[in-house]
């Protein structure tokens, strides 16, 4: 890929979504633009009734004494007055949204009496082993948690709460609690026993101040952390191995004021006061991106908090945000977008609110789940809490668009017609390339054949050097020879002898396209591994961009392209002062732009990749053929396709070629009696070492593979791919290594599920 999106903004204002079954009844309005919706005097909007908090931020947890699975509930009905009954019983479960929200402050409610009804409703569920934890926050003198056991525990300092739940995984249950300390600006996360309140780990983090910062914790157990520090950086960490583990950041801008991690969706959101409500893919492999999916220019948001589960209860998500501008709340379904009034009565009075503020939760009553509010007043500094009716809870709740068939798509993975999918850690990593951006492309692998464990890997960063890597990922050398794009190995090359005996010798060479004088770089490579650049061939492309190259009886060819799909076809040869000469033999056209190729001499079968297009194939024995198409792109594949590359398992040889639109490798069967015949056999994800801290491979646009023994855990050969994108930490992008072994394991299950 020449030239990488980075960041992607997408202004998409008023985005209306249409509900099916009960949703769609509950939710209709008159409202003509629901995600960008203007107060207007003579639309009556639909109202809650607001209670306030009678001690600032709380939050209610409740946990299982016996430590059996149970779903995370959370509820701040405990400080909150007893809606006062009226006459009249609510009885159309299909009235529009506005009805029901004015109805639900009225009606006789069954479920109303919180202290009285809900902590008995729920133990009665659960076998009396449900047990509260109560947490307050001030936040100048610290947080106060006691739970039903007779447990308190009391944190001093000034915080900011990033977030508190109860975690679950493999039969464990704790409290975790991520805070950001304003006295020491450090990232605090604690671990606590829900039933005694011990501190069982205590973790923190240097940050250059916080804007914003939001917490949650994966289905798995995984602490996932996200600060937006004062220079405007988006952080992401995960807690892994007792110690926080930064996992990818990127500027993000000034405006942020709050956010929210929605593991359900694998999605960040993001308060902006002067933009709205963004959305970032939480996936540190996916792609820099932010959608802009709510905007009004007359209006602040300053708060977002989501809602979501992996219960059985609750298959969907849920958004929320408010803006001290507006006394009201937005909320979002995967569905519907509704701006819904808050007031609460002062001395009979309705009264209006100022929120900055914003936390969702949901708890179950008796009869059923039920979804709450929690927003602050910037004018007055309390809190306030609202419900809603248990009907509107309940659209929440696996009905409509909400049910099973209509669930996002966890990390961008497209619902492409099935296919066998296999996942590979990597083994090592090179150190990354000095320059920032789109920089790191394309691999190449030079076997030592008298000392395999002192390999070279050869590497181009492509805004100025060709760069060289042991096994281990230490660069051994960087040659600045200019924008180098592609390179290739090429063994037992015939060079003049310099004696003039008449004798040849001969010598492993290695040849990178060069976009600063749209030539071929020259490299001599010793029997160290050391490379030493012996010239340029210049060619007559306009823009040179990929490259690959065989050699047959001591004679080097290279295939090289540019941009506009011309390929070249170079005989090089060396005098006895290694002075490197080449001469065209052959040219031929793709419809549109390649970079990768590969050529198996067994076979004189040359492989080329049209990035956009898929894969063609060229007999090489004699310069008059042409090339033929043999593989479209198609789904599960997914264009750019750049690297192409050979490997054998159980003497069967396979082509390897980047599918960068979803971060994989499509495995293709090459016909052992027509190289031409492909067979899509499936894909492998390279996936991140958490152990280690090497991350995964995303966008990749360069890779080799060799069989060779090299020793170690590359005994069965190494596979290099390009990383696009570089995290954990995030820095320039460089080059993972694959073991031949992991490679191997991978390609057989594919074929065994093909099978």
């Amino acid at each position: 890929m020449d030239k990488r999106k980075i960041t992607r903004i997408y202004p998409t204002m008023g985005k209306t979504f249409f509900l099916t079954g009960m949703l769609a009844t509950l939710f209709s309005c008159a409202t003509a633009d629901k995600a960008s919706h203007q107060p207007q005097a003579d639309i009556q909007e639909p109202v809650l009734k607001l209670k306030q908090l009678a001690h600032g931020f709380s939050q209610t947890l409740y946990y299982r004494s016996d430590n059996q699975q149970t779903a995370y509930k959370d509820t701040h009905a405990n400080e909150q007055e007893t809606p006062k009954a009226s006459n009249t019983s609510y009885k159309d479960t299909h009235a529009s949204i506005t009805q029901q929200l004015v109805v639900a402050t009225t009606y006789k409610d069954t479920h109303a009496n919180d202290n009285e009804k809900l902590a008995p409703a729920l133990n009665a569920q659960t076998n009396d082993d449900t047990h509260t934890i109560e947490l307050q926050l001030n936040e100048h003198q610290g947080i106060s948690i006691s739970n039903s056991q007779g447990k308190a525990r009391f944190i001093a300092g000034s915080f900011v709460l990033a977030s508190a739940e109860i975690a679950e995984f493999e039969n464990k249950q704790w409290v975790s609690l991520v805070v950001f300390n304003n006295n020491t600006q450090r990232i605090e996360t604690y671990r606590l026993a829900p039933d005694t309140l011990d501190i069982q780990q205590q973790l923190t983090q240097s940050a250059k101040g916080s804007e914003a910062i939001c917490a949650a914790v994966t289905a798995q157990g995984a602490q996932y952390i996200v600060n937006i520090d004062a220079t405007g950086t988006l952080n992401q960490f995960e807690i892994h191995d007792n110690q926080f583990l930064p996992l990818r950041n990127f500027a993000i801008g000034p405006g942020m004021k709050s956010c929210s991690l929605d593991m359900h969706t694998h999605s960040i959101y993001l308060a902006d006061e002067f933009a709205g409500v963004w959305k970032v893919n939480a996936d540190i492999e996916s792609e820099l991106e932010k959608e802009l999916f709510f905007h009004n220019a007359n209006i602040a948001i300053e708060g977002v908090s989501t809602l979501s589960s992996n219960t059985s209860l609750f298959k969907g998500s849920l958004l929320g945000w408010v803006s001290p501008d507006k006394s009201g709340v937005w909320l979002q379904s995967q569905c519907q977008t509704e701006f819904i009034a808050l007031q609460y009565n002062l001395a009979g009075v309705p009264q209006t609110i100022e929120p900055e503020f914003i936390h969702l939760a949901f708890y179950e009553y008796e009869k059923g789940p039920r979804i709450s509010v929690v927003v602050d007043d910037d004018a007055s500094g309390n809190f306030f809490s609202a419900e809603l009716s248990s009907e509107l809870s309940a659209a929440y709740f696996n009905h409509g668009c909400l049910s099973k068939d209509k669930e996002p798509i966890a990390n961008g993975e497209s619902r492409s017609p099935k296919y066998a999918l296999a996942r590979v850690l990597p083994s090592a990593e090179t150190q990354p390339v000095k320059n920032y951006g789109d920089a790191a492309d394309d691999p190449a692998i030079w076997v030592n054949a008298q000392s395999p464990s002192q390999s070279r890997i050869l590497g181009t960063d492509k805004k100025g050097a060709l760069n060289t890597y042991d096994l281990s990922g230490h660069q051994q050398q960087s040659l600045a020879v200019g924008r180098v794009n592609n390179v290739d190995v090429g063994y037992n090359v015939a060079i003049a002898n310099m004696n003039n005996s008449g004798e040849t010798t001969f010598t492993d060479i290695a040849i990178a396209s060069n976009r600063s004088h749209n030539s071929l770089s020259v490299f001599e490579i010793d029997k160290f591994g050391v490379l030493a650049h012996l010239g340029e061939i210049d060619t007559t492309l306009t823009d040179i961009y990929g490259m690959c190259l065989f050699v047959e009886n001591g004679v080097a060819q290279v295939f090289a392209n540019d941009t506009s799909g011309l390929f070249e076809r170079y005989e090089v040869s060396f005098d006895k002062n290694k002075k490197t000469k080449g001469t065209l033999t052959q040219s031929f056209s793709l419809p549109s732009q390649p970079e990768g190729c590969v050529v198996d001499t067994q076979t004189n079968t040359a492989y080329f990749g049209e990035e956009g297009a898929g894969i063609w194939s060229m007999d090489i024995s004699s310069t008059k053929h042409e090339p033929t198409f043999v593989s479209a792109i198609a789904p599960p594949v997914e264009a750019d396709m750049e690297g192409l590359a050979l490997f054998t398992v159980d003497a069967q040889t396979y082509l390897i070629a980047s599918s960068q639109g979803n971060n994989s490798y499509a495995i293709y069967n090459i016909n052992s009696k027509n190289a031409d015949q492909l067979t899509l056999m499936g894909l492998i994800r390279i996936t991140a070492d958490m152990n280690n801290s090497i991350d995964g491979v995303s966008e990749t646009d360069g890779l080799e593979v060799t069989n060779a023994n090299l020793g170690g855990v590359y005994s069965e050969g190494l596979w290099v791919v390009q990383d696009g994108r570089n995290v954990m930490p995030s820095e320039t992008q460089n080059f993972k290594l694959v073991s031949g072994t992991r490679l191997k394991e991978a390609i057989r299950n594919l074929v065994s599920t093909k099978h």
